[in-house]
Parts: structure tokens; sequence; C-alpha cells
């Protein structure tokens, strides 16, 4: 037989169908119950709630000497009181809610306000980027950090190697970057030895001594195309023409030179012939055209053979009597006039190397033989092959060209190879470039000299220093798929150096990832002196942090308020800011001993509220953190639970600005207990006494429910006698508490409070530490009384704001020490 009994709690006895389900031991006394399931219970002579079993109302004096039996009806009944919701809490602090909502988004800590964060928090957007408009990074820390673009990427051959240069902004301020701690995706840079130049540069260093400092334009009509090399460079169009030979044609201006090639085995090389047998008025087909804005078709308008002319007459060509045929066997050549010029070993462009608006006097042009440079010959060794290329340049809006020496490449290799041919111009202006290959092209499968134009580039203006921020100058040799992934995988993890103010003093500058350092940091940086700054608060709460080992390491690029990045720095350690007669201080959540304050009926207007939020199905049951690992430097989850959660659907939070699992696991706790223990508060009103309290000020509050405190003035006091304006209740077996307001506002004791020989008489353990008046020329001393667990409500300020020129309300925090519990709590494994 089961020795449990159900007991169901009503919070309106007017609804009969709203309950909460508890359970009780047969056996059991009704107060026995309340004292093992209750926290706050407490035996007062008005109770706040009813029961009732099996349809009888049971009296509180029955509740020592009533038990539970098998099958009992047993209901407990929240009843009206003044004020009425004081039950509710009371009752509901029994129960474990199971939670039924569940997000799928992770907000942030605090608002929906904030903006989001940066991409390194985001694993599919991880890289380096331009940030056009963009918002400088701002690290805090120890955290990893993909650089961003300050100049875009650029790629050069040297010595037929292609390097790729980066020129990259970490952050703003100063950073301790170790060598291991700069990484190509996730490898170390000193592992490619010799393929990585690298060189970090603090705010405002001479970046000029490292090449990459330049600010390159790459032009996108120059091997830009998709699924392209870049354009390809033709000499004269090779077209079949026999099983032995073909015809050849190169162009010069609107012209076409034809002659007749084969290939003569026994020599193992080609002879040039002149047998070209066009017919007359025939449509040459072309398949290359310079311009690319036609199909390659061309009529032969004019015709000369050995410098004798073929006419045409009514739109034919007529055979000239001093043409012999196209068959003899010389050097003669054909020339064919056409209408308009472009295809093979025309130039190709012009292109502009630099934006509109822009100049410069420094360009560089690369170039790509994908198959090599050489000729196979009958033994399969490589001989020697060159091709010739002319470059032409001009201002814009000039008709005349300016020629570079012709460039001749030569080699012997069927390895790939690539050239960048830098030019310096003898002014600053707008340049456009043509290009053309001036050796001829062959189509023989043992010749490899295909070469593409595979970019234009121009230098604009270049910084040589950057103010305020820290910044990374590299060169990579593209080994395998190295350059590849630098482009945009180059990484660092950075440590911010800061001045930390410490023992009354600012420190050197150094590497920290304290929180103190950052806070003041990013207050000082928004334009405000020391004075602004709650310098005492920080002296007392660094040791703390540190000590504790809280630390934030974060990265912020995108926009907020000083503010939203303040909480944001604090929240990890368990504080918040706020302002203060001018000053930005943090205030820490912490445990507390020492009264500061004390509100009682005699400084309220009107009447204390108090509202409780009891346990309900639309509560998560546990808190789900994400943090960032500062091993993997992905984001990972810990699942933060209380004794009875089930973790079905837990509430989701950020840890940002966390990279330890367990302060993960403590910053999960701690939301976790104050969402369990912290479901009472308190409003008020005072006239400006409450002005004398701050932001998560521990204070007592007095209450005015019967069987609590006793609260009231203090009549005079006498040595350690101490005179109080009404009768007070003692309880037999109890230890009594007396605390005092002084003129403050602060609490005076508490002192341990002993029977006196008069019934307002109460005889203190110490003497006060303050001097009262009792002449009327100010308030005299309140006093708060009760036994040494009821005597007031321990509470935290929460809000405080003027109503009135005399009249200010407060919104307070019933304060449980379960909140803290797990405050030093490790992870589970």
């Amino acid at each position: 037989m089961s020795t449990q009994v159900e007991i169901k709690i009503y919070p309106n006895k007017l609804d009969d169908s709203l309950y909460e389900p508890c359970t009780g031991l047969v056996g059991q006394t009704v107060n026995s119950w309340l004292k093992a399931n209750v926290p706050a219970y407490a035996e007062l002579e008005q109770p706040l709630f009813s029961v009732n079993i099996n349809s009888r109302h049971v009296l509180p004096s029955e509740w020592d000497t009533c038990t539970f039996k098998h099958n009992d009806n047993i209901k407990f009944v929240v009843e009206s009181k003044d004020p009425a919701t004081i039950a509710y809490a009371v009752i509901a602090v029994i129960a474990i809610g199971v939670a039924i909502y569940a997000t799928n988004q992770i907000p942030d800590n605090y608002n929906s306000t904030v903006p989001d964060g940066s991409s390194i928090y985001d694993v599919n957007t991880q890289g380096n980027k331009p940030k056009l408009m963009g918002v400088i990074p701002e690290n805090a820390g120890r955290h990893k950090v993909f650089p961003d673009y300050l100049t875009m990427p650029r790629k050069e051959y040297i010595n037929n190697e292609q390097w790729l240069y980066l020129m990259l902004c970490v952050g703003k301020g100063s950073y301790e970057i170790l060598p291991e701690d700069i990484l190509i995706a996730n490898t170390p840079i000193n592992r490619y030895v010799g393929d990585v130049d690298c060189q970090v540069f603090g705010p405002g260093e001479d970046v000029t001594v490292h090449e990459a400092y330049r600010n390159v334009y790459t032009s996108s009509e120059v091997g830009a195309t998709s699924g392209s090399t870049g354009i390809e460079l033709k000499g004269r169009v090779t077209s079949t023409g026999g099983n032995n030979g073909s015809y050849v044609y190169s162009f010069q201006g609107d012209k076409i030179v034809a002659y007749k090639v084969e290939y003569e085995p026994e020599i193992g090389t080609i002879k040039y012939k002149a047998p070209i047998p066009f017919q007359l008025g025939e449509i040459i087909t072309i398949q290359y055209s310079l311009d690319g804005q036609n199909d390659g078709y061309f009529e032969i308008l004019e015709l000369n053979v050995n410098g004798n002319q073929v006419n045409k007459v009514d739109g034919q060509f007529q055979d000239d009597p001093q043409w012999t045929s196209f068959f003899t066997e010389n050097e003669s050549n054909a020339t064919i006039f056409v209408e308009s010029g472009g295809g093979d070993g025309q130039f190709n462009g012009p292109f502009f190397a630099c934006p509109d608006g822009e100049v410069t006097d420094k360009i560089w042009l690369d170039f790509l033989f994908p198959q090599g440079l050489g000729e196979l010959d009958d033994d399969g060794n490589f001989l020697s092959c060159s091709v010739t290329i002319r470059i032409e340049y001009r201002n814009a809006g000039e008709e005349n060209w300016t020629a570079v020496d012709d460039k001749v490449f030569t080699d012997s290799t069927n390895d790939q190879l690539g050239f960048t041919f830098p030019i310096e111009l003898p002014q600053k202006i707008r340049p456009e470039l043509r290009v053309k290959r001036v050796t001829a092209a062959n189509d023989d499968t043992r010749i490899y000299d295909d070469i593409y134009w595979t970019s234009l580039k121009a230098e604009l203006g270049s910084a040589t220093s950057y103010e305020g921020m820290t910044t990374i100058a590299v060169k990579i040799r593209g080994t395998n798929a190295l350059a590849g992934s630098a482009e945009n995988k180059f990484n660092v993890i950075a440590t911010r150096i800061l001045p930390v103010y410490e023992n009354g003093a600012w420190s050197a500058p150094r590497p920290t990832t304290d929180i103190a350092p950052f806070f003041t940091h990013v207050i000082k940086s928004s334009g405000h002196s020391d004075s602004k700054i709650g310098l005492d608060e920080i002296n007392t709460l660094h040791p703390v942090w540190h000590n504790r080992g809280d630390e934030f390491n974060a990265v912020f690029d995108s926009g907020s308020t000083m503010f939203e990045v303040l909480k944001r720095v604090l929240a990890v350690g368990f504080a918040e800011p706020t302002i203060d007669y001018g000053r930005i201080i943090p205030v820490r959540d912490q445990q507390r001993t020492i009264f500061q304050h004390m509100y009682q009926p005699d400084n309220y207007i009107g009447f204390l509220e108090r509202t409780i939020t009891l346990i309900d199905d639309d509560e998560h049951d546990g808190v789900e953190v994400e943090c960032f690992s500062p091993i993997t430097w992905k984001s990972e989850t810990i699942l933060c639970l209380l004794p009875g959660d089930l973790g079905v659907n837990p509430e989701k939070v950020r840890a940002f600005g966390i990279t330890s699992r367990d302060k993960a696991y403590q910053f999960g706790m701690r939301k976790r207990r104050a969402r369990r223990y912290r479901r009472t508060s308190f409003t008020f009103k005072t006239e400006m006494d409450a002005l004398n309290s701050r932001y998560l000020d521990y204070c007592a509050l007095a209450d005015d429910i019967p069987g609590y405190e006793q609260t009231g003035r203090v009549e005079y006091i006498v040595g350690r006698s101490v005179y109080v304006d009404a009768v007070l209740k003692w309880q037999s077996g109890q230890s009594h508490i007396l605390a005092l307001r002084k003129p403050d506002g602060t609490l005076s004791g508490p002192y341990t409070a002993t029977i006196g020989s008069s019934s307002n008489e109460v005889i203190i353990d110490s003497d006060i530490d303050f001097a009262p008046v009792f002449d009327g020329s100010m308030e005299p001393p309140l006093y708060m009384f009760g036994i040494t667990n009821k005597w007031c409500n321990a509470v935290l300020i929460r809000d405080i704001k003027p109503s009135s020129v005399d009249k200010v309300n407060v919104t307070a925090e019933l304060y449980d020490d379960r909140v803290y519990l797990d405050d030093n709590s490790l992870a589970p494994t």
C-alpha cells in the first residue's frame, strides 16, 4: 500500500479547477508537512491559508495533531488577507514546475536591441572580409579573431611562385600576438617554414617596411570570367588546310596576311609555302575576333598577291593578268583587306587599370603559361621555346599609345609558369592597357606555348600607418592549396593590452583578460575621464573577479551603445553598470551579510505592496548555456539543472564573453537559481529617504503581516536600554533582534535583544554606533524588532525612481542565499 497522499493547493478559492498537486506522507501532521516542504512557512496568529480534509475545515489549533490518512481529500486554500496577495508564494515554493516552453533562437543576455555579434560567433561565416563603412573590431581579453582586410588581397608571381599579400586589421588598440597564435585555418604559421612572412604592427607604426602595405586595385575585366584563368593571348589563327598542312593568317591593322605552312617530318620542323586557294568574293571564316562583339566573319574587300592587286568589279574579284596563281613554290604572300580588324594576333583590350576618379603610377600585369613553355622533340626532351608579348598604355581620353619594351618569355618545361610584370609610369594617370601576342601560335601538339593574361593591377593611395589599431602584414607562398585557404582563413588569437586600475593607481599597459580593465577602457574610449568612473568600486571588485578567475574574452564588431557594452562586460562577473551621481559604477550581485538601509511603515508613503510569481506550467526546467570553447573556438552548450529539473525545455542563453566551460556553468546556474528562488518583489514609496540607497543595495524591509516584526519609533535611549513607542511581543524560547535607523538612513545593528524591566524596554548587547537625537530637531530613530529569523525582509534594491519633488518609488527583490550556491561549482563532465 502506498505511503503517499495527494495534497491540492488552490491559489484561488473561487476557481476549484486551478490547483497545484503535491504529495505528503501518511501519518504526517499538517504542521510537520508545512515545515518540511515550505521554507518560508511560519506559525502565525492569522494563517495565510486554510486547510480542509475530507470537506472538514481544520482549525490552526489542530495542525499539530491532525494527521494525513489513506484516501484523504486534502485541500490547502489561499485566503484573502490584508494585504491580499501575501500567501500566494508561501504555498507556491513547494512545487517544482515542469516547463513546456522552448525556443529555437538563442537570445542574448540582455535584450533584442543589442546588435548581432561578430561573425566569429557564426561558424558558417568565419573568414576574412572587407568591411566597407563597418565598425573597426574592438577585442577584449583573449579571443580568436579573423582580421578584416585593410586592402584587398593581391597575388604576385615571384621566381615562378605565386605569393599572396594580405594587409589586415586585428582591431582597435594594442594586442599581444604570439607566433604560435597566428594561424591559417587551424594550423599555426610556424609550421610553414619559409612559406609565410608575417609582421605585426602596433598602432601608428610605419607599415611600409612590408610589401603587403600597398593598396592595390585588381581590374575585374582581366581574369575575372568564371571558370577561366584569364584572357588567352592568341597569335596567328591556325585553321586546317588538308592532311599535311594548314593555312595561317596574321593580322596587321585591318589586313590579313595569309600563307600556307606544312610540317616536314624529315627535318622535324615546319616549312612556309604560299599557295592560298581563295575563290574570288568568298567569305573567309575567322574563329576568333578581337573585340569579342562579332562572330569572326569577314568579307574580302581587296585582294593583293605578290604586290599585284586583284580588282573587284560588280562585287566580284577579277583575275589580274600578272597573277599567275597561288600555287607558286616561293615565299610570296597574299594580302587581304577586310571590313574590320580583330582576331588572333591583335591587341586584347584596352582595359582600365584603376577605377574612374583614381590615378596611379605603378601597375602590374600577370601572365600564365598553364602547360608550361617549350617544345618536345622526338626523344621526349624539352627544347627551348620563346613567346613575345607587347604591352601598350595611354592615359584615359588620349589617342596615342605608349609601348613598353616587348616582354620575351623563354623556357623549356611543361611545368606551369607564372610571371608578374611591373610597370612604373612616369606620372600618375588613369591608364588603360592593351596586350597582344607577337609570336605566332602553333597547333603542333608537341609545342607548349599557350599564354594567358590573368591579372591587371594598379596601386592606389596606400596608408603608411594605421592610428589606433593593430595590423598584420602577411606574405604567403602558394604551396598546394595553401594560398587558396589563406585568403579568407587567416586568423590570430590575440590578447588585449590595457592599463589596469589596482591598488588605487593605473598600471602600465599589459596583456590582460580581466573584466575591470576593459570596463574602464570602454568608458574612457567614449570620451569620459577618470572622474566619470567608479574607480573605488573598481578597486574593490577587480581583485574579487581576478581571484575567482572571471574573465571577459569577446569580440565587438557591430555598433552598440556604451551602456549595452558595459552590461555585457560586467555580466560575466555577476555585475551590472549603474549611474551614481554622474559616475558609472559596477555593482556586483553577491552574497550579503551587512544591511545598508532600513525601510519600514514609518517612512513609507502608503502601503508596502508584494508581488509573488508562482511556478507554472509555462516555466523552463533548466538553463542551456552557449559559450565559446578556447580550444576549438566553436560554440558549445552546457545544461544547467537544479535537483528535480528534467531539462526537457531549458531556457537558452548565450554567455557572451565567457570562454571557460566551468564559468559558463556558473553563469547558467546563477541564472537558473535566480529564476527559481527570486520570486518575490516589493514596491513602496517614501519621501526622499529612498534616495539614500543605490542599485542592488542590501536593505532591511519591514512588513506589516501579523506575527512578523514590530516597528515604530524610539522614544529615548539610556546606555544599552532602548525604549520604544509600543508594547513589544516577546516569544518564549526564541532569540530576538533589534535594529535601529540612523539619521542618514543606514541601519545600526542588528543587536541581540533581551527583555527589559518595562514592556517597552529592550536591552541590547552592545553600545549603539551613532548619537541619537530626541530634541525634535530631526526625526527620532526608527526601529525594527522580531525574532532572529523574522525581524525583517532582506531585499536587494532594484529600482529607485523619483515621481515628484518629494516622492520616490522603490522596487526591491527578496534576497535568497540559495541563488549563490553554485557560484564556484565545476561543470559536470
